[in-house]
């Protein structure tokens, strides 16, 4: 009779403890179901709100390319300038450079014919 006895016990403990199990498996699978109902709410929510934003900083973008292409054209039409000036100051002072070169052995020439 102790052996009947202990079986059935532990027959009620075992049902105790399935029960018990199935009950937190089903609570858990119930939690994980509603945590992942308000991620995808808090994303939908997120990207609504965020696709003005992003609109604005396209726009804003396309304007900052905008002014960059510009100021680059600016700069080397600018730069163009600069080059098209230098060149024709460094041409102009070489030319000037050789023509007081040949002024100075003139006079240095008339200098030597005088002194004889």
């Amino acid at each position: 009779m102790n052996v009947e006895t202990s079986v059935i016990i532990l027959l009620f403990v075992t049902i105790a403890c399935l029960i018990t199990l199935t009950v937190f498996i089903v609570r858990l699978i119930i939690s994980a179901t509603n945590l992942a109902n308000n991620a995808n709410v808090i994303a939908t929510s997120v990207q609504k709100e965020i696709e003005p934003t992003l609109k604005e900083l396209k726009e804003a973008a396309k304007s900052i390319n905008s002014i960059a292409n510009n100021a680059d054209a600016k700069f080397q039409s600018t730069k163009a300038g600069v080059a098209s000036l230098i060149g024709a100051g460094a041409c102009l002072g070489g030319k000037l450079k050789s023509f007081s070169q040949g002024i100075l052995k003139g006079v240095s020439f008339g200098l030597g014919l005088f002194r004889k």
